[in-house]
């Protein structure tokens, strides 16, 4: 890319890499292996009671299999460095870190909202029973709430990426929302998992609704990127 390049097209080129690289092999197995859990999770929750499967189904994916799987796309997708540093094969041809950060920020948050969608599809799926909410109507709301918490999380570890040695500070935002995020005060409204627990009917931080919470976590999916690509510039 020639120096000098508009921002357009640094950012293109950022979500063409970011897409690449998390279109490997590893990726591919992890996804499996993400899906594999979600389902058995929903199929251990029915033998238990059908009363409340998906829900509890639901919840066990929200808790763990989400913010695993999108911590897992957001290390492949700065190739397990840091931010700046993943931005380099780009940028030594003259096109701008902030740029291709951007992009591949952007690529790492539409990754993990499918991810986030599909998952909890594969939970609702598995758990269903005749005494089960209908299927569709369970399936498209958990997959919207999916989506959201996935791409808030991916922002998350996409700024994350942009601290300590080879972006471990994702691993530091992994921890924060493991202890932190299913109190309800300000610094659980701070992090995805408190406002999932919300839009999945539970108590939501700082006794946000349903949609206040929507809004946060689009809100962490849209601004953090930005963030993280503001830390890579020149």
């Amino acid at each position: 890319m020639p120096r000098g390049a508009g921002a357009f097209g640094g950012v293109s080129l950022g979500v063409a890499m970011g897409a690449r690289r998390l279109a490997g092999r590893g990726v591919v197995l992890t996804t499996i292996l993400a899906l594999a859990l979600a389902f058995a999770g929903g199929l251990i929750e029915r033998r238990v009671t059908t009363a409340g499967a998906v829900d509890r189904s639901l919840a066990a994916t929200f808790r763990l299999v989400i913010p695993l799987f999108c911590f897992a796309l957001a290390a492949r997708a700065c190739d397990r460095v840091k931010l700046r540093d993943a931005t380099w094969p780009l940028a030594r041809y003259g096109a701008s870190r902030r740029d291709v950060a951007l992009g591949i920020g952007v690529s790492l948050v539409l990754a993990s909202a499918v991810s986030g969608a599909l998952l909890d599809v594969v939970a609702v799926a598995s758990a269903q029973s005749a005494a089960a909410p209908p299927f569709a109507r369970d399936a498209f709301t958990s997959g919207w709430i999916g989506a959201l918490v996935g791409a808030a999380y991916a922002g998350w570890f996409a700024f994350g990426a942009t601290f300590l040695e080879r972006g471990r500070g994702r691993l530091g935002v992994l921890v924060l929302d493991f202890l932190f995020g299913s109190g309800a005060g300000l610094f659980a409204a701070l992090l995805p998992r408190a406002h999932g627990r919300g839009l999945l009917g539970g108590e939501g931080p700082l006794g946000l609704s349903q949609p206040q919470s929507s809004v946060a976590l689009l809100l962490m999916a849209m601004l953090l990127p930005v963030a993280a690509a503001l830390r890579c510039r020149e």
